[in-house]
């Protein structure tokens, strides 16, 4: 499949089984970060470097094409958000795309494209691609930690 269309912030991309992930998030050693050291916000992370075997063969498997250039487990706790902002750094020389899969989340929790007007709860279960080349951000309006397993790929083909 290609990338998004220009008038596309986001797309469903297929089902998930997150049962594997969800088994070993207990196990897991999250480190508090400032996302991009700019006002977008802090959370908490886990990077590729730290996952175990289970968590590395489910991104492996999620059968994205291309080379996954960076994935994160990002954790928001409870009504933190990620304020507006664009991600810039990636290399504009090559394909990058940005997968997200939900694994704890609320239906008041919501990302934001907040200039073109689009909002959507990203909903666990689900591949998501999404745009981080325009405007976007997290409302965070839960009781509840919002965990997204994200994934940024280079050359991919779904």
């Amino acid at each position: 499949m290609p990338r998004l269309a220009d008038d596309q912030c986001y797309r469903v991309v297929k089902p998930i089984d997150v049962q594997p992930i969800l088994s070993v998030l207990d196990r897991l050693q999250f480190v508090h970060v400032n996302n991009g050291g700019g006002n977008t916000g802090t959370c908490d992370v886990v990077l590729a470097d730290k996952f175990p075997p289970p968590l590395k063969d489910f991104v492996a498997g999620l059968g994205l094409g291309g080379t996954t250039a960076r994935a994160v487990l990002r954790r928001l706790d409870a009504r933190q958000g990620i304020s507006p902002h664009t991600d810039t750094w990636m290399p504009a020389e090559m394909d990058w795309r940005r997968f997200q899969i939900p694994l704890v989340s609320h239906p008041d929790i919501v990302m934001r494209w907040p200039n073109d007007g689009v909002e959507v709860h990203l909903e666990p279960g689900w591949l998501y691609e999404v745009r981080f080349d325009r405007t976007h951000e997290v409302v965070h309006n839960a009781d509840c930690a919002r965990i997204h397993l994200q994934i940024d790929q280079v050359d991919a083909t779904v």
